[in-house]
C-alpha cells in the first residue's frame, strides 16, 4: 500500500510540480504558503479523524489521499527558497540560510516527533494530529505576514 501510494504521489508530482512553480510565479509566494497552511490543516484532520467520520473503506481512502496531498505539500519548499531568494541583502547568503533551515525542520521534527510518541500513548493518535492542526495554524498565520518588498 505505501509503495503504491509513493509511486502515486511521484507519478502526481511529475505534473504537479511544474504547476506548483507556474503559480509561484503568478499568484506568489504568500498565496501558496498560506495554500499549504490550509492544505496541512484538512490532511492532519484527515489523518486524525477519517476513522471516526467515515466507514473503514472510506477512511482507507481518505488517508491514502491525506498520504498523497502530505507528499506533494513537500515540493512548496520552493516557495520558501524563492521567496528567500528574494529577501536576501545578500545572495551569498541563499544557500546557507536554506541549509540552516532544513537543520532547524529536522530539529523541529525530532521534538514534535518525541512529543507526539508521548501525547499518542497518553491520550490516543487523535490528539497527535490535533496537534499538526494547531502548528499548521500557527505556520497559516505566519504565512499571511509574508511580504515581499518591491
Amino acid at each position: 500500500m505505501v509503495a503504491s501510494l509513493l509511486f502515486a504521489g511521484g507519478l502526481i508530482g511529475i505534473v504537479f510540480n511544474p504547476l506548483l512553480g507556474r503559480a509561484i510565479d503568478r499568484l506568489g509566494e504568500r498565496f501558496i504558503l498560506m495554500g499549504e497552511a490550509v492544505v496541512l490543516i484538512f490532511v492532519c484532520f484527515g489523518y486524525g479523524f477519517s476513522r471516526r467520520l467515515f466507514g473503514e473503506h472510506t477512511a482507507l481512502l481518505v488517508a491514502g489521499a491525506c498520504f498523497i496531498l502530505d507528499q506533494m505539500l513537500m515540493s512548496v519548499g520552493m516557495a520558501r527558497a524563492t521567496y528567500l531568494k528574494k529577501i536576501a541583502v545578500y545572495p551569498g547568503d541563499v544557500s546557507q540560510t536554506l541549509m540552516m533551515g532544513v537543520s532547524i525542520d529536522h530539529l523541529f521534527s525530532i521534538i514534535v516527533a518525541f512529543l507526539g510518541g508521548i501525547i499518542w500513548v497518553r491520550w490516543g493518535y487523535e490528539y497527535v494530529f490535533l496537534l499538526g492542526v494547531a502548528i499548521a495554524c500557527v505556520n497559516l498565520v505566519s504565512a499571511s505576514r509574508v511580504r515581499i518588498p518591491r
